[in-house]
């Protein structure tokens, strides 16, 4: 018979071993996943995975509790948990926890898998240029 303390010790380290196991398959999955959109389909969607990775760190520094903080962000602890675990949420809650974190939303957004480049719309000059409606005369002369 072997010790009671050993095989408990052993069984620990088993459940250990096997967790960093699923960890660096994820970590891989994640990997060759990037860059693409999260799901296959053809709407646009937010990667919460990466969302919730950048934002861990900060929870857990915080130190608060996520309902605390969930009140402060103006979303609910549930939210929180999905962004953490990589599920959708709405935009506009994306947009809350981005701002309360100091992060850009819009480098968790995914574009549909047929969508264009994204079109650079001239800048509005806010000078007028042309004749004057006064005098007639053209208003650099």
């Amino acid at each position: 018979m072997s010790d009671p303390t050993i095989l408990r010790a052993m069984a620990r380290l088993r459940k250990a071993l096997e967790k960093r196991m699923r960890l660096d398959d994820r970590a891989e999955e994640l990997a060759v996943r990037q860059g693409r959109p999260i799901r296959s389909g053809t709407l646009a969607a937010y990667d919460t995975a990466a969302l919730g990775r950048k934002l861990r760190p900060m929870l857990e520094y915080d130190g608060r509790g996520w309902r605390v903080l969930a009140d402060e962000i103006g979303v609910t602890s549930s939210d929180l948990s999905r962004v953490m675990a990589g599920q959708d949420i709405a935009a506009g809650k994306i947009f809350a926890i981005c701002d309360w974190a100091g992060l850009d939303a819009r480098l968790f957004y995914r574009a549909p898998l047929s969508a264009p480049k994204p079109r650079k719309r001239p800048r509005r000059c806010r000078m007028f240029h042309g004749k004057s409606t006064e005098t007639g005369k053209l208003s650099n002369a």
